[in-house]
């Protein structure tokens, strides 16, 4: 079984079932004996997964070269703030406004993400990463990507709580946030999960990136216009016997609670808000999962160069803002349970990752 070049991280979104991940990465730190951003080359994330990307990669104040928080300390985050980071709206008027206005301020989300990342930047990540948002301004994907954030700081490198607040700002759930970008503009951003709340294609084509930039430094740049190295370079990690590239790609569960038809074929607007983004978040992350099976298929010896953990999540346990302990605490018992179901997967993951 061939090391591979680059190992890739990818994290869904999913809101307060954030603690799922974090219980399989702490089990990842826990049989390997170091951290997460010691284990992978490039991080992805989308929404709840993107802040945990970026919590992974912040420095410790006081021991150069390590990270400031474990996989475990950030599920803490989730179990001990979960009320600070979906609070509700208040006053009078609160039953109305759901209807006309977000469900949660942002005011404790923000404070929150001060509090952990502080001002640690994109460009000072200890991994490569890849953090999604959608500029509704500008009707586009916007990529935080640490690759850019060190070429082109002027215009890439951003704070990793304004990051971490962009990827999260779900439709519904939070207000978008405008983040300051070049010549007085702004980026209008919100939730990177309502086009990939899996990241792993996008990661996938961040790695080719990587490695191809990884050759021309080791070798000079390669002849050929742009576009077409592009894709040769795609071809060949496809196509190689024994891919370049190990992905572990981490959800935070599989809702399977039915949207009846005899409810649905009556609903109009109102009732179709929140089912909809469910269904479309839900139905992203499934479809990249198929995708990414074929992209990165076993080696000729079998070695795994995808592994996807993805519990399914009972139905009193869907609501992504539930902040219940009662909720809390079935969320982590579901992860203790994905970890023993999956145990051999996890193995097999240890073993990819050296």
């Amino acid at each position: 079984m061939a090391t591979p070049k680059l190992k890739i991280l990818t994290l869904d979104g999913g809101g307060i079932r954030g603690i799922i991940p974090c219980a399989i990465l702490t089990e990842l730190e826990r049989l390997l004996g170091r951290p997460v951003s010691q284990m992978f080359d490039l991080i992805a994330g989308t929404s709840t997964g993107g802040i945990i990307g970026c919590g992974l990669n912040v420095p410790h104040p006081e021991q150069p070269g390590k990270p400031k928080y474990s996989a475990a300390a950030l599920g803490e985050l989730y179990e001990k703030n979960g009320e600070q980071i979906f609070k509700k709206r208040g006053g009078v008027f609160s039953g109305m406004n759901k209807l006309f206005d977000e469900s949660f301020t942002h005011e404790g989300l923000e404070a929150l993400l001060l509090d952990y990342f502080g001002d640690t930047e994109l460009r000072q990540t200890f991994t490569e990463l890849l953090i999604t948002s959608y500029d509704i301004e500008r009707r586009k994907p916007f990529y935080f990507l640490s690759r850019l954030a060190k070429t082109n700081p002027a215009e890439e490198n951003f704070l990793l709580r304004d990051i971490a607040r962009s990827t999260s700002a779900a439709p519904t759930y939070f207000e978008p946030n405008p983040l300051s970008w070049t010549d007085g503009s702004i980026l209008a951003l919100v939730d990177g999960g309502v086009f990939a709340n899996n990241p792993s294609m996008l990661a996938y084509t961040e790695a080719i990136e990587l490695l191809r930039a990884r050759k021309q430094a080791g070798e000079g740049p390669a002849p050929g216009p742009a576009a077409e190295q592009e894709l040769e370079a795609f071809s060949a990690s496809v196509s190689a016997e024994e891919s370049d590239v190990f992905m572990f790609s981490i959800g935070t569960g599989r809702v399977v609670k039915p949207y009846r038809y005899d409810d649905a074929k009556s609903w109009g607007m109102t009732q179709w808000l929140r089912p909809i983004i469910d269904i479309l978040m839900q139905g992203v992350s499934e479809t990249v999962d198929y995708q990414m099976n074929y992209v990165l298929p076993p080696g000729p010896d079998g070695s795994k160069h995808y592994i996807r953990i993805n519990p399914v999540i009972p139905d009193e346990h869907a609501e992504m803002s539930d902040v219940s302990d009662k909720n809390i605490q079935g969320l982590k018992a579901i992860a203790q349970k994905a970890v023993e179901e999956n145990r051999a997967l996890i193995e097999e993951a240890c073993k990819m990752l050296g």
